[in-house]
């Protein structure tokens, strides 16, 4: 799904970042699974998984950065930050090394 267009590329992610932010503030909501604090499903990162399919990696690493950096500014808690910082990159770490190298 490469595109030439740069405003078509731009309003897809933004539309993928908006989806990504809203399911991560829903999932904020529900109460944890377990008692270690932190602990979510991270049903957001679906969302990455798809921007890494049809847009590659530098765009999927856009879209995981924008929503952890937005939703931890909605969410006003600085260990919100980090928690989803760490899950969110290591999701993308095993799902870079799990999806072959998309051609240009």
């Amino acid at each position: 799904m490469k595109s030439t267009r740069p405003a078509y590329r731009l309003a897809m992610l933004s539309l993928l970042t908006a989806v990504a932010l809203i399911i991560f503030v829903i999932e904020a909501g529900i109460p944890p699974l377990t008692t270690i604090p932190g602990i979510k499903m991270g049903l957001s990162n679906i969302i990455t998984l798809v921007a890494m399919v049809l847009f590659g990696r530098r765009e999927a690493l856009l879209v995981l950065l924008s929503r952890i950096f937005l939703g931890s500014l909605f969410a006003g808690q600085m260990m919100t930050l980090l928690y989803s910082l760490s899950g969110g990159l290591l999701c993308f770490v095993v799902c870079a090394g799990i999806l072959p190298v998309l051609p240009a």
